[in-house]
Protein backbone atom coordinates (compact mmCIF):
# COMPACT_ATOMS: atom_id res chain seq x y z
CA UNK A 1 0.00 0.00 0.00
CA UNK A 2 2.77 2.55 0.65
CA UNK A 3 3.92 1.80 -2.76
CA UNK A 4 0.86 2.59 -4.46
CA UNK A 5 0.53 6.22 -2.25
CA UNK A 6 4.45 6.72 -3.29
CA UNK A 7 3.17 5.94 -6.54
CA UNK A 8 0.25 8.48 -6.80
CA UNK A 9 2.72 11.02 -5.13
CA UNK A 10 5.26 11.02 -7.88
CA UNK A 11 2.56 10.71 -10.84
CA UNK A 12 0.72 13.90 -8.69
CA UNK A 13 4.22 15.41 -8.98
CA UNK A 14 5.12 14.49 -12.34
CA UNK A 15 1.59 15.95 -13.42
CA UNK A 16 2.02 18.94 -12.06
CA UNK A 17 5.87 19.42 -13.26
CA UNK A 18 4.26 19.37 -16.68
CA UNK A 19 1.34 21.90 -16.05
CA UNK A 20 4.29 24.07 -14.94
CA UNK A 21 6.11 23.67 -17.93
CA UNK A 22 3.24 23.47 -20.22
CA UNK A 23 2.06 27.19 -18.29
CA UNK A 24 5.74 28.35 -19.13
CA UNK A 25 5.88 27.98 -22.33
CA UNK A 26 2.47 28.99 -23.10
CA UNK A 27 3.37 32.27 -21.68
CA UNK A 28 6.38 32.34 -23.82
CA UNK A 29 4.63 31.49 -26.59
CA UNK A 30 2.36 34.53 -25.78
CA UNK A 31 5.66 36.57 -25.65
CA UNK A 32 7.03 36.04 -28.98
CA UNK A 33 3.73 36.15 -30.41
CA UNK A 34 3.54 39.97 -28.97
CA UNK A 35 6.58 40.55 -30.09
CA UNK A 36 5.64 39.52 -33.48
CA UNK A 37 2.72 41.27 -33.86
CA UNK A 38 4.48 44.54 -32.76
CA UNK A 39 6.74 44.02 -34.99
CA UNK A 40 4.79 43.35 -38.06
CA UNK A 41 2.67 46.41 -36.92
CA UNK A 42 5.80 48.49 -37.28
CA UNK A 43 6.76 47.36 -40.75
CA UNK A 44 3.19 47.56 -41.68
CA UNK A 45 2.87 51.28 -40.81
CA UNK A 46 6.74 51.58 -42.46
CA UNK A 47 5.12 49.51 -45.72
CA UNK A 48 1.78 52.57 -45.44
CA UNK A 49 4.24 55.46 -45.25
CA UNK A 50 6.42 54.36 -48.41
CA UNK A 51 3.60 53.83 -50.00
CA UNK A 52 2.14 57.32 -49.51
CA UNK A 53 5.62 58.65 -50.01
CA UNK A 54 5.59 56.92 -53.44
CA UNK A 55 2.45 57.75 -54.09
CA UNK A 56 2.41 61.53 -53.45
CA UNK A 57 5.78 61.23 -55.66
CA UNK A 58 3.81 59.98 -58.98
CA UNK A 59 0.81 62.71 -58.16
CA UNK A 60 4.14 65.17 -58.37
CA UNK A 61 5.64 63.96 -61.25
CA UNK A 62 2.75 63.18 -63.38
CA UNK A 63 1.35 66.64 -62.69
CA UNK A 64 4.51 68.29 -63.61
CA UNK A 65 4.60 66.36 -67.19
CA UNK A 66 1.57 67.26 -67.68
CA UNK A 67 2.42 70.79 -66.83
CA UNK A 68 5.17 70.70 -69.16
CA UNK A 69 3.10 69.74 -71.87
CA UNK A 70 0.83 72.56 -71.39
CA UNK A 71 -1.91 70.56 -69.22
CA UNK A 72 -3.66 72.98 -66.44
CA UNK A 73 -4.38 70.28 -63.90
CA UNK A 74 -6.29 72.76 -61.97
CA UNK A 75 -8.42 73.84 -64.38
CA UNK A 76 -9.07 70.11 -65.04
CA UNK A 77 -10.09 69.43 -61.84
CA UNK A 78 -12.22 72.71 -61.66
CA UNK A 79 -13.71 71.57 -65.12
CA UNK A 80 -14.53 67.86 -63.45
CA UNK A 81 -15.89 68.84 -60.55
CA UNK A 82 -18.25 71.36 -62.40
CA UNK A 83 -19.60 68.32 -64.59
CA UNK A 84 -20.18 66.21 -61.67
CA UNK A 85 -22.19 68.62 -60.21
CA UNK A 86 -24.16 69.32 -63.12
CA UNK A 87 -24.45 65.59 -63.97
CA UNK A 88 -25.59 65.36 -59.89
CA UNK A 89 -28.48 68.18 -60.67
CA UNK A 90 -29.59 66.34 -64.06
CA UNK A 91 -30.05 63.34 -61.94
CA UNK A 92 -31.63 64.88 -59.18
CA UNK A 93 -34.21 66.65 -61.40
CA UNK A 94 -34.77 63.68 -63.34
CA UNK A 95 -35.26 61.73 -59.96
CA UNK A 96 -38.10 64.35 -58.66
CA UNK A 97 -40.01 64.54 -62.49
CA UNK A 98 -39.86 60.58 -62.83
CA UNK A 99 -39.63 58.97 -59.64
CA UNK A 100 -41.18 55.62 -60.70
CA UNK A 101 -39.35 55.59 -64.02
CA UNK A 102 -35.89 56.23 -61.63
CA UNK A 103 -37.17 53.29 -59.31
CA UNK A 104 -37.54 50.93 -62.45
CA UNK A 105 -34.31 51.78 -63.58
CA UNK A 106 -32.49 51.20 -60.39
CA UNK A 107 -33.87 47.76 -59.91
CA UNK A 108 -33.10 47.07 -63.34
CA UNK A 109 -29.19 48.05 -62.76
CA UNK A 110 -29.82 46.31 -59.63
CA UNK A 111 -30.54 42.91 -61.15
CA UNK A 112 -28.21 42.89 -64.40
CA UNK A 113 -25.07 43.61 -61.58
CA UNK A 114 -26.67 40.79 -59.48
CA UNK A 115 -26.77 38.52 -62.25
CA UNK A 116 -23.39 39.71 -63.33
CA UNK A 117 -21.73 39.26 -59.98
CA UNK A 118 -23.10 35.89 -59.58
CA UNK A 119 -21.57 34.19 -62.29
Amino acid sequence: MATTTSAKRQAAASVKHAKDEFAAGAEEMAGEARATATRVKREAGAIEDSLARGAEELVATVSERLRSVGVDTDRMVDVAKEQATDLQRLIEDEIRERPLRALGLAAAVGLFVGFLSAR
